[in-house]
């Protein structure tokens, strides 16, 4: 189980699954996998993307010698991680978001890193960010490993288990797209996250240095996870969290929602969510490290914000096109008649933000009805299915681009904050969070501009 749902997460991002594939060699082992199931497994592959990809020409590469190129490798391939080498190198051609390989059955364990031994999921209670030389504490769980180890938000990490910053520097830059810092943020916090859970009661080693420049060396035991563990499709099992807060500031009530992934077991404690927050002057949805999840729940949520029938956008593949259509949401979780949700909304996005929480945010940012702080997100919002392959391993592969309103395509770009608020160590530091206080005082203005036009 260790480090199987936060890399079940980050592996719903393209980028990361087939990047980690590339960026081990593996070691020299003896003939594990056939040269028949290796056929099988390429071919399957290779078959799925050139069914479905909905640009016949292939983003301009020539599918059939890429094919021709790589498949006396894959024969070749004495096992199931030299055979994920070689699909990696084949999917990263097409230079898209969502095309990985996510190792099956008993390798998962193993291509995590971790042990093959049964207990409780366990996590480290903290989340960091890479600031292009090393890692910062952004969030400590309260009770958590993190913080019965005395770490707090603004430290700098310089080492966690054995991910070292000073190795993610050298390695990254060499990944697709990793001298963009942008990019490069999301690939080292992919790299980092799968260290910071694994079984409860595992320890973990940290190095780094406190607000003061003063070494930090500790010891963290892993504690049980929070949240619900919950399966979706082919993917190993996941947490999630849905928490909401009511801030006060300058006269404004104002109702906070953080969720982690979109997914169905999110669903119920998402719509009480909104309506314990219906009498907020105004609501801010965190969406930082949400990777995304089930493409559908966007436009379904989105009813509680828009009065409207409209569309967050489409999804269009090779014959058809979905359109993500919005209904208003009319009934609250108790089956009482209500209204959606009329208030001003803010929306927190960061580099580590994509696939469905970007068609969210960005959709409603289209359409006029929320306004985006934060970063830019991680521009990775395709639609994807995940079949598994002879081998056992499962296939991640976009089926379909999506579009939102107006035609903006989030691929590669991201969703663009409208009052850009990056994080900083200073204000870490200094117990700031530079997107939920913008965020919150833009609410509170709205909230006294109301009120000046009674």
């Amino acid at each position: 189980m260790k480090r199987t749902i936060t890399a079940a997460a980050c592996l719903l991002l393209a980028g990361c699954a087939g990047t980690a594939a590339t960026a081990r060699t593996p070691a020299p082992e003896a003939r594990s996998l056939s040269p028949e199931l290796a056929a099988a497994t390429f071919d399957s592959t290779w078959s799925a993307v050139n069914r479905t990809f909905w640009d016949t020409t292939f983003n301009g590469v020539n599918w059939n010698a890429v094919r021709d190129t790589l498949r006396p490798r894959a024969l070749a391939a004495r096992s199931n991680p030299e055979l994920r080498v070689v699909l990696s190198d084949m999917l990263h051609t097409l230079g898209q978001s969502h095309f990985g390989i996510i190792p099956g059955g008993e390798d998962a364990a193993l291509a995590a890193g971790g042990p093959r031994a049964e207990g409780a999921p366990g996590e480290a209670g903290m989340e960091v960010r890479w600031d292009g030389a090393r890692f910062l504490v952004t969030r400590v769980e309260p009770g958590g490993a993190a913080d019965a180890a005395g770490i707090r938000t603004g430290y700098a990490i310089r080492s966690a288990g054995e991910i070292d910053a000073a190795h993610v520097a050298t390695v990254v830059p060499r990944l697709p797209g990793g001298t963009d810092p942008h990019r490069a943020a999301f690939y080292a916090w992919g790299a980092m996250n799968g260290v910071l859970s694994g079984l409860a009661g595992d320890t973990l080693r940290v190095r780094g240095e406190d607000g003061a420049g003063r070494a930090v060396d500790a010891v963290l035991t892993l504690r049980p996870i929070a949240g619900q563990l919950a399966r979706f499709g082919n993917l190993p099992p996941m947490a999630v969290r849905v928490e909401q807060d009511t801030l006060r500031s300058d006269g404004a009530t104002v109702g906070v929602i953080r969720f982690n992934i979109w997914l169905p077991a999110a669903i119920g404690a998402l719509d009480r969510a909104v309506n314990d927050l219906r009498g907020s002057d105004g609501i801010v949805i965190d969406l930082r490290g949400n990777v995304g999840g089930v493409g559908a729940m966007a436009p379904g949520w989105a009813g509680h914000f828009i009065n409207r029938r409209d569309t967050l956008g489409a999804m269009i593949t090779r014959r058809d096109t979905l359109q993500f259509v919005i209904n208003p949401r009319l009934v609250n979780p108790a089956g009482e008649r209500v209204q959606p949700y009329a208030g001003p909304v803010a929306v927190l996005t960061d580099e580590i933000t994509g696939s469905t929480s970007e068609i969210f945010a960005g959709g409603l940012q289209a359409l006029g009805r929320v306004r985006v702080f934060g970063a830019t997100s991680a521009g990775q919002a395709l639609p994807a299915a995940m079949p598994r392959l002879p081998n056992g391993d499962v296939l991640l592969h976009a089926i379909a681009d999506m579009k939102g309103p107006g035609g903006v395509r989030w691929e590669a770009r991201g969703v663009v904050p409208d009052a850009p608020a990056p994080v900083t160590r200073a204000a870490l530091l200094a117990g700031g969070d530079p997107a939920l206080d913008a965020a919150v005082a833009w609410i509170a203005e709205q909230n006294r501009s109301r009120a000046r036009t009674r």
